[in-house]
């Protein structure tokens, strides 16, 4: 029998205790006097209700935090006076006594998980850190008490890493849960980067870069931001598929970000051009999982890598400036105003733009690249002309727009006549003598030829209308430039406050291009890992293109940051994993933390189900709920599935899209996998014939479904294992 030595009882315990009770009922008693609306009068009865209902907003958000009101706590002297302030997922002010919270993505609270011991306050003070404390608090119950840094005991304690340790010790869960309380050093400057540039997150599986930009978020989002704040309903998220966005959503909530719109790049294109019944294809990826032929692939890789091409946004705008001076040909503008000139009297006023001033406009227009759109623009160039040319006052202007409207848009329905996203952007495609035009001086002739190509020929089309996503940021530079980019509000179209791009190695320069254009300038964090580069015919060389796509040298300074270390899984599995991604690592390496765990489980020489369902079995005995079987196709996670029911495995399927992880036993192929952590994991089908080992993309998928893990990792074969996956010579 083996007996388990108790951790010593901090000596602060009880007094800790003590001070959890009383803060308790502070909070306790902040929201029962919001909830009092005889509290909250104002002059009048509306401003009486709205004060009210502004007091019951604040209970409510408070509310959430009455069980767990801090984690944390920090002793510090400031201006010769020691005190002690507690750090909280929401702040809490006491007026009366000394149960005060302050938020974690505040200032002061940002100095709980950093390294710095002394700093200056916004009145100028110095300030020292004498102590940093970590309260394990649940249910209003105080658990335990830690402290990380202690200047009376010599400064660092380890604690920090006793937490964390404990926290990853954990089970998952079917959704992304916050690290508020376990930030690391490295994790919380990375968060913090500083707001209103442009940021790229390089970080391996595990690293917690995904919850780090939606902690980013929550720290944007905190008043003292600034003239850089975010407002919520003004975020918005893209991640690769909607199961992984499904999934990451469920962080929301605990970070106070409600409202934030997370979704996929396809479902945001597709809601902005107002083709939403469009079906959205990925025939690139189909072929590449499915066609055993390299030479096809490598064509359809290199074709799809040309559409996302930065260079690209410069080739639709040369075909549009061609399209809109054919169409405008020689058109002129007519009108009449009947203009007021006093004393109730008015007079029709002939106004008239020549063709040549007309494309003069055009042209303008087309020069200053206006982000919001040639449409638009030249329409307000034309208005501002005319007005001129009627001599009217300012406040007769709207008057005389109204009287002109009419012929204006004739106008500028003409000149941009037949010009939509979808029929443009393949119109351009489809024509060489187009594409040639507009590519002249752009693209090489090599790329060139590529585009004219059709590596796709034997992957199937849908049967109704549909999109590919290779297609997609075409399209949106043509409603781009056209008539801008942005959140849509009412019939304005406005920058959003901030854009954060998960996965970012998989989004083509292309479309970070676009996107820059539909925020506020330094306002995108794009989060990705150079080894789980699974849509890698759509992304970036590198994080430096991505910089370049952003315009970080005229739109706000840019900056790369790496998160150097991995805490998912296990030490075992993050060994073997690093093994397959030394073969192609474009990236810094990573450390793990050194957390052990069971060995890698390697099942071989039978059949795939039953090896599967005894591997599921064992990892179920040992305590693991949320269990994942990660398959190299669809097709493979379909069968398996049902053959997995004959030996008493049922395994949820989880093969497109519209699917939810729910938690668990689930089955689902790799690409569908990126991105969760489930707390076992099963490579099915883990051998040299499945995931070839010469080819760079294969090794990614292999990698991917590999690292998908956090306390557990199978890997079955039906003969051998694949070579990256057999046990070290070490071992």
């Amino acid at each position: 029998m083996t007996v388990t030595t108790p951790h010593p009882v901090h000596p602060d315990f009880s007094q800790e205790e003590r001070h959890l009770s009383g803060t308790i009922a502070s909070v306790l008693y902040q929201i029962g006097a919001w909830e009092d609306r005889s509290r909250n009068v104002g002059a009048d009865l509306e401003t009486s209700l709205v004060l009210a209902d502004e007091a019951e907003e604040k209970a409510a958000m408070l509310s959430v935090h009455v069980a767990e009101p801090y984690f944390g706590s920090l002793s510090v002297r400031i201006a010769g006076r020691d005190q002690t302030l507690y750090v909280g997922k929401h702040a809490h002010r006491d007026l009366t006594g000394p149960f005060s919270v302050v938020s974690w993505e505040s200032d002061v609270g940002g100095l709980f998980y950093s390294q710095a011991l002394e700093w200056t306050t916004p009145r100028r003070l110095k300030g020292t850190i004498h102590r940093r404390r970590q309260l394990d608090v649940h249910r209003k119950v105080l658990r335990g008490v830690v402290d990380l840094y202690d200047s009376a005991s010599g400064g660092e304690t380890g604690g920090r890493e006793e937490v964390l340790l404990k926290r990853l010790a954990e089970a998952s869960s079917s959704g992304m849960r916050d690290v508020v309380e376990t930030l690391q050093a490295e994790q919380h400057d990375v968060m913090r980067a500083p707001a209103g540039q442009y940021v790229c997150i390089q970080g391996a599986a595990g690293s917690g870069k995904t919850t780090i930009g939606f902690h980013r978020l929550a720290w944007l989002v905190h008043p003292e931001r600034g003239e850089n704040q975010a407002e919520r309903s003004r975020i918005l998220v893209l991640m690769p598929n909607q199961v992984l966005a499904h999934y990451a959503a469920r962080v929301l909530p605990g970070l106070n970000l409600e409202g934030v719109v997370v979704t996929t790049p396809e479902t945001w294109a597709l809601g902005f051009l107002g083709l939403e019944k469009m079906e959205v294809t990925d025939r690139t990826l189909s072929l590449l999982l499915t066609d055993h032929d390299n030479g096809r692939r490598r064509a359809a890789w290199r074709r799809a890598k040309a559409l996302g091409d930065l260079r690209m946004l410069q080739v639709v705008r040369n075909h549009l400036k061609a399209r809109l001076g054919a169409n405008l040909g020689a058109l002129d503008y007519h009108g009449t105003a009947e203009v007021s000139r006093g004393q109730g009297g008015s007079e029709p006023k002939e106004l008239h733009l020549s063709a040549l001033q007309v494309r003069g406009l055009l042209e303008g227009v087309l020069r200053r690249e206006p982000l919001e759109g040639y449409r638009p623009a030249l329409r307000a160039a034309l208005e501002a002309e005319l007005l001129g040319q009627s001599g009217v006052t300012e406040d007769q202007e709207a008057g005389v727009l109204r009287q002109l409207g009419s012929d204006l848009n004739r106008l500028m329905s003409r000149i941009f006549a037949g010009m939509l996203p979808v029929t443009e952007a393949r119109r351009l495609l489809q024509s060489e003598e187009s594409l040639r035009s507009a590519a002249e001086g752009v693209l090489s002739e090599q790329t060139i030829g590529v585009l004219l190509t059709d590596p796709l020929v034997s992957v199937a089309k849908p049967r109704r209308s549909y999109a590919d996503v290779t297609e997609l940021p075409l399209m949106l530079a043509v409603a781009g430039l056209l008539d801008g980019l942005g959140r849509r509000q009412g019939r304005e179209l406005l920058p959003y406050d901030e854009v954060l791009l998960d996965e970012g190695q998989d989004f083509a320069p292309l479309l970070y291009a676009l996107l820059a254009r539909a925020a506020r300038p330094g306002h995108i964090t794009t989060l990705g890992d150079l080894n789980q580069g699974l849509h890698g015919y759509k992304g970036p060389s590198g994080w430096p293109e991505v910089l370049g796509a952003l315009g970080s040298g005229s739109q706000g300074s840019g900056q790369l940051l790496t998160l150097s270390r991995t805490y998912r899984s296990t030490r075992q599995i993050t060994e073997l994993t690093a093994r397959v991604a030394a073969t192609y690592n474009r990236a810094a390496d990573v450390v793990g933390v050194d957390r052990s765990g069971a060995e890698v489980r390697r099942l071989t020489g039978g059949p795939l189900a039953r090896l599967t369902a005894q591997a599921v079995k064992e990892m179920q005995l040992a305590g693991h709920l949320n269990i994942a079987i990660v398959t190299r196709r669809t097709a493979d996670a379909e069968l398996l599935s049902s053959e997995l029911m004959a030996h008493d495995v049922d395994a949820r399927p989880i093969l497109n899209e519209q699917a939810r992880y729910q938690g668990g036993v689930v089955i689902l192929p790799v690409h569908l996998a990126k991105g969760l952590e489930f707390d076992a994991a099963l490579v099915c089908g883990a051998d040299a014939g499945t995931y070839d080992p010469a080819t760079e993309f294969e090794s990614r998928l292999l990698y991917i479904a590999a690292s998908r893990g956090v306390h557990a990792l199978a890997l079955i074969a039906e003969t051998d294992l694949h070579p990256l996956l057999l046990k070290a010579r070490t071992d």
